[in-house]
């Protein structure tokens, strides 16, 4: 608990020392200057019947029960109050564009009565403070849209009751840092864009990793001030952007659980990996690296770019490393000052299926110094200084599975590279290459002494859109892949949870006409009971009638002769009487 104090205090005192050092003019520089970039994007809008107006409900088109409305490039200035008011009922609206107009104040009865509003795009506005309580009524929204404004403070609590928010943009504003615990309350969270903004500096609790529903797909910081490597405390960051900085070391002191790590265009001169040892993709082109440690124990990581670093600087690092990550698929070493003299035994690998070495200094590079890599598939060799391939005969046995080689933009001899491409048309292996891409005589000839035989089945226009597909297929399928599966399996779930509630409620619906239809017989049995004993009762007194009838004589008295007459039962009267 100590240690914990501790340690918060102290980046309470890190935080504040850096915020006493930011110079408040480089934050008044970004807002003129994205000022000015708005007030010229704007000017095409000009025109509109709505600029410098007041959003109202009238222009919502409210009796047209529309739930998506677009009012963006209008020009609108500010909220008619009334449109915020207490009087009146919420909107049914889901989906509302405002991008490109000139709102620059939000409160907290601005959105009061959007309770259903799921998708809110404020872009390309003058917005400066995103204030508490400004989108506090929205516990419904899922994408949130605030780039491109004149953003430099986000307040605490700002998005504290957002609860189903799933994508927040904040990209090209001038945020200089964020508040500790800002998305604290945002669970569904899974895409935060803060990407060209002045930030130099974030506290380690932004997210609360514990009641976090998924992880964060894409959490984008490049284009910012940073000089060091972020920490952020979450569940885990399938990818984390931060390439275009400042940052010279790259060391954190936790793990760090990010799958996709782009770090590139920054100063690193010293890279260590031993935290990232979850990472399935790491891009460190284009930095000063002087030593890198730790890759040796990423045993999950598929992709690997290095390019334009000097790795005769940490080649004894990468040797020993390379051979000892199972799971590397793609090794790219492009401008990696790499020639046949240091090429010797660098790279060893059982699992690399792609291989890049271009923009190096290749003139003459014998096939056996890669040798050890007999997984590979492709192979490319574009942009270097190469005359020679020494034992090109012997690429499909030291490469059993190699499809693919590039081998363009060289300086090779007309006639040699007639030959090499003759023998690549007898083998397995595909060619990307123009075979007339060659010299003759130190001068470069747009044609050689190749027959139809060996024409290409590609023209360089062919070769550029595969070699992009072939940069970009690797990274994106496992983003869309991770993506889709989490769609998938949240819609199973939701599925299933769906089906059993129908099935309890089915299963209540049944025993519930159980009930009625036990009440409705009980109820006929006593009906039928009760109609039973009234018949018995009927008849028995009918029954009971009819023998006192014969049992009951009727005397007469003459009083003339004095005497009295025989009995007659009842029923010889009525029987008499009904004969008269």
């Amino acid at each position: 608990m100590k240690s914990t104090s501790r340690f918060t205090i102290a980046s309470l005192c890190v935080m504040t020392i850096w915020l006493l050092s930011v110079d408040p003019s480089q934050g008044d520089e970004c807002v003129s200057m994205k000022r000015d970039r708005h007030r010229t994007i704007m000017e095409e809008y000009r025109h509109s019947p709505n600029w410098d107006g007041s959003l109202t409900e009238d222009t919502l088109n409210l009796r047209n029960n529309e739930t998506e409305v677009d009012l963006s490039r209008q020009g609108f200035k500010e909220v008619h109050w009334h449109l915020s008011s207490f009087v009146g009922e919420g909107y049914e609206i889901f989906e509302l564009n405002l991008a490109f107009n000139n709102f620059e104040e939000l409160n907290e009865l601005t959105f009061l009565k959007f309770y259903s509003l799921e998708t809110l795009n404020l872009s390309n506005n003058r917005l400066q403070t995103i204030s508490n309580l400004t989108f506090g009524s929205l516990i419904r929204l899922v994408e949130l849209d605030l780039s491109f404004n004149l953003i430099h403070t986000l307040e605490r609590q700002a998005f504290d009751r957002l609860y189903a928010l799933e994508s927040l943009s904040l990209r090209e504003n001038c945020l200089i840092t964020l508040a500790p615990n800002q998305f604290h309350f945002n669970d569904h969270l899974s895409s935060v864009l803060l990407d060209h903004n002045q930030l130099a500096f974030l506290p380690t609790v932004l997210f609360d990793p514990i009641t976090m529903v998924d992880e964060i797909y894409e959490l984008d910081l490049s284009d910012n001030n940073f000089r060091r490597m972020p920490y952020i405390e979450t569940k885990e960051i399938a990818l984390l952007k931060i390439d275009n900085n400042h940052i010279e070391t790259l060391t954190v002191n936790k793990s760090f659980n990010v799958r996709a790590l782009q770090i590139q265009h920054n100063n690193i001169y010293d890279a260590d990996l031993f935290k990232f040892n979850r990472a399935e993709h790491i891009d460190l082109s284009h930095n000063n690296l002087d030593n890198i440690v730790g890759l040796h124990e990423m045993n999950q990581l598929e992709y690997l770019d290095l390019s334009s670093n000097n790795v005769s600087k940490f080649d004894y690092n990468l040797k020993y490393s390379i051979r000892n990550i199972p799971s590397l698929v793609t090794l790219r070493l492009q401008n990696c000052s790499l020639s046949e003299h240091n090429i010797q035994g660098l790279l060893a690998s059982d699992s690399i299926l792609n291989l890049d070495l271009s923009q190096n200094n290749f003139v003459r590079l014998n096939v056996s110094d890669l040798s050890r890599m007999r997984s590979l598939q492709y192979l490319s060799l574009n942009f270097n200084y190469l005359r020679e391939l020494i034992n090109y005969d012997r690429l499909g046995q030291e490469f059993p599975y190699l499809e693919l080689v590039s081998l363009s933009f060289n300086r090779w001899n007309c006639t040699y590279y007639d030959q090499l491409n003759a023998f690549l048309n007898r083998t397995h292996i595909r060619s990307t290459s123009d075979p007339r891409d060659c010299y003759i005589n130190g001068t470069h000839v747009s044609d050689s002494y190749v027959t139809d035989t060996f024409e290409p089945q590609y023209t360089m226009n062919h070769i550029k859109r595969d070699m992009t597909v072939l940069r970009n297929l690797g990274r994106n399928t496992i983003y869309f892949m991770y993506a889709l599966f989490s769609t998938i399996r949240g819609q199973g779930n939701q599925t299933i949870m769906h089906q059993q509630l129908q099935d309890e409620q089915l299963r209540n619906l049944e025993r519930d006409v159980d009930r009625l239809l036990g009440m409705l017989a009980f109820l006929v049995a006593i009906f039928a009971s009760v109609l039973c004993v009234a018949a018995a009762y009927g008849g028995w007194r009918l029954f009971r009638k009819w023998q006192h009838d014969r049992s009951v004589k009727v005397v007469t008295y003459n009083k003339r002769a004095n005497e009295f007459s025989n009995g007659v039962t009842v029923s010889d009267v009525i029987r008499d009487n009904s004969v008269a």
